[in-house]
């Protein structure tokens, strides 16, 4: 088993002032300000003048003393002159020194308003109010950011972090944020900042996310170039983590660079293009606009602002009622092109053309043919796609990392790929429309159309089955077992520290889960029972037949074989399934402690992290033992130790009966098969690309 990253991160996560809001964060410059901010600026530096004034003024006075009248009067307003002088130099000098730095974080960040056509959300919002506003709560929208009062999140008050023996002071100064660190080995040289004793203050330039997490960037030499800072601030749980402890990641990995203009402009960013200057060695990277804004969807607007800009034309459009040529509608296409404006970022793709890729960004613009500009890679149809074929002999992970065996894909972010290899929409009208809007959604954590998080998104195109849906399920109307979902959309996918439905429409198979390891929905659901538990009630059903079994998969349950003897993926899948609701009411909560205190010690920290939050869901007696997932190794284990005592003298006190499927007598575990189980875990170096 491979040690952790020695990772140490000083306790002081504060929560007060720069945490969550219940006010959404505004996007837009920086150097726009902050009313308030300036306001306060300027009615600081007026007290510093005046206070400035009245010690040169008073200093004055002493040197008067015992002056003749005339002569002490007129050096008296000499010297008040001159303190005047001084103080509004002095004043100038103070306001310029915000613009001075607006300036240069305005140099140093990728421009918006490029590429020709794209002419920015701000000229959509005079004629489209309704859909501007609706857009604008989306997470979408917040994708990207400058790093202003309106958009940080993380606590940026004196926070003192430290990382590889590298120490970080996060702090906000007026209206910039950034943090204070050694000015050499901390990050690369190529960051700037103002040095001062060894150490120096760097601002941050961009920011990425605003919901589950939110990661930073600053300025480097290299034109715009943004780079990676360390830390990231998870929101829901209000703390500093380093970044690469937010991924599911083989500790062994060393923490890779990245920089924003290579790694996040494809796809949040709007019409984003790299540019990297060869000849240069400078980044001079644009975007129509940071974040996902309307001309992502829409297509670039320029034509179509400048025609309608003129009254006559609008109105002889609009009763004319003749199509308009230059955006296109999403909601107005095809099912499978309306899919594919979703899909030129939610998938995985293949550049052709790489050089042309990182200059003038991805080809593509809603309606046109998706696979014309960048085809999606489909492992289940790799002899059709022979230019994968080089990078798959280079990368033999490419993948592994990406896709479970049979080709579904398990990793975030990529939904179109699960969506064209379903049968809905393969042999039906299903396209991403089907559930989700982006101007009519419920909630913006999924922009889930109304009534969309319920049976009537799939009853919408299978009302039949409504008609007889506890004949179809096998549940209860209205269980967790009834929901659609639950059983053809399972929670298989990877990402963001959890899981997430797979956007594969299919059905629970044993011979599935045994050929790939992908946990199928019944024993997601159901944690306490076993394969062989799976394989009779899937045939009693639905006919499927019956598969071989080893003894284990008949005799303890799916969930810990796949917890403590399954990849680190599959590991991850178990833990959050721990602490999901609807399985915990399928499982019960009585017997998860000791199973998730197994996680917290994880050799994969995006594992410890899940299984430290699912077992705060099983009430306080857990929630108050100390626990910090990048925390110091025997820490952790001291408290995993915490858990499993109090676990054992709550079941002592109940007098639990024996679960033999789930390793437990007489309220303890049978350390001896668990520790057996543990010695078999599967050491395949994972790194999951979401």
């Amino acid at each position: 088993m491979r040690p952790p990253l020695s990772v140490n991160i000083l306790l002081r996560n504060a929560r007060h002032g720069q945490g969550v809001s219940a006010k959404r964060p505004v996007s837009g410059q920086p150097w726009g300000g902050s009313r308030i901010s300036a306001d306060w600026a300027r009615t600081a530096l007026c007290m510093e003048w005046v206070a400035f004034t009245l010690v040169v003024l008073a200093a004055a006075g002493l040197l008067l003393r015992g002056t003749a009248p005339r002569q002490g009067g007129l050096l008296a307003g000499l010297l008040a002159v001159g303190a005047l002088l001084g103080g509004a130099t002095y004043w100038s000098l103070a306001l310029s020194r915000p613009a001075q730095s607006n300036r240069q974080l305005a140099d140093s960040t990728p421009r918006q308003g490029g590429p020709e056509g794209y002419v920015t959300s701000d000229s959509c919002k005079a004629c489209h109010p309704k859909a501007y506003a609706s857009w604008h709560q989306t997470f979408h929208r917040t994708m990207t950011q400058w790093a202003s009062p309106e958009s940080v999140v993380g606590d940026f008050h004196d926070v003192p972090l430290e990382l590889a023996g590298k120490r970080f002071v996060m702090q906000r100064r007026g209206s910039e944020f950034g943090a204070e660190m050694e000015a050499t080995g901390a990050l690369p040289s190529a960051v700037a900042g103002q040095v001062q004793g060894g150490r120096v203050w760097r601002r941050l330039g961009l920011l990425t996310g605003s919901h589950h997490m939110q990661v930073y960037w600053m300025q480097a030499d290299d034109g715009n170039k943004q780079a990676l800072f360390p830390f990231a601030w998870l929101i829901p749980e209000q703390r500093w983590v380093p970044f690469h402890n937010t991924f599911l990641r083989d500790p062994a990995t060393p923490p890779v660079s990245q920089t924003w203009n290579l790694n996040c402009v494809r796809c949040h960013a709007t019409a984003g293009q790299a540019r990297p200057n060869n000849r240069t060695l400078r980044f001079e990277s644009r975007a129509g606009e940071l974040g996902i804004a309307c001309e992502a969807c829409h297509g670039p607007a320029e034509d179509h602002v400048r025609r309608h800009r003129n009254v006559l034309e609008r109105y002889a459009a609009h009763f004319s009622g003749s199509k308009e040529a230059a955006l296109v509608n999403p909601a107005k296409l095809g099912s499978k092109a309306s899919a594919q404006v979703c899909g030129q970022c939610h998938s995985i793709k293949w550049i052709p053309d790489r050089a042309d890729y990182q200059q003038n960004g991805l080809r593509y613009r809603p309606g046109q043919e998706l696979a014309k500009s960048a085809p999606i890679i489909q492992p289940t149809r790799l002899p059709e796609q022979p230019w994968l074929q080089e990078t798959l002999k280079k990368d033999v992970t490419f993948l592994r990392d990406r896709y479970w065996s049979d080709g579904m894909v398990r990793v975030s972010g990529r939904e179109y790929n699960g969506l064209v290899e379903s049968p809905c929409f393969k042999r039906g009208e299903l396209s991403c429309l089907s559930c989700h809007s982006m101007h009519n959604g419920q909630s913006s954590d999924d922009q889930l159309a109304p009534r969309m998080e319920n049976n009537q998104a799939c009853l919408q195109c299978h009302p039949a089955i409504g008609a007889r849906l506890t004949e179809h399920t096998h549940h209860l109307a209205g269980s967790s077992g009834s929901l659609c979902y639950n059983c053809h959309m399972p929670h298989t996918t990877y990402g963001l520290l959890k899981s997430i439905r797979s956007h594969q429409i299919d059905s629970p198979s044993l011979k599935s889960t045994l050929g790939t390891g992908r946990p199928n929905a019944c024993n997601l659901c159901h944690l306490d029972r076993t394969l062989g538990w799976t394989g009779e009630q899937l045939s009693r059903w639905f006919g499927q037949p019956s598969a071989p079994l080893s003894e284990e998969q008949r005799t303890v349950a799916a969930s810990l074989l796949w917890l403590l003897e399954g990849d680190a993926g599959q590991r991850a899948l178990i833990a959050w399934s721990m602490g999901w609701e609807s399985a915990q009411q399928a499982s019960g909560v009585d017997w998860l402690a000791p199973y998730l205190a197994e996680g917290m010690q994880d050799p994969y920290s995006a594992v410890r992290f899940i299984a430290g939050r699912s077992l705060k869901s099983l009430g306080p007696e857990f929630q108050s033992i100390p626990y910090d997932f990048v925390g110091a190794e025997g820490d952790r284990a001291t408290a995993a130790r915490q858990v499993v005592s109090r676990w054992e003298k709550r079941g002592s006190s109940n007098g639990s009966p024996p679960r033999p499927a789930l390793l437990i007598s007489e309220g303890h575990l049978q350390r001896e098969r668990v520790e057996t189980l543990l010695r078999q875990r599967s050491t395949l170096s994972m790194d999951l690309q979401e």
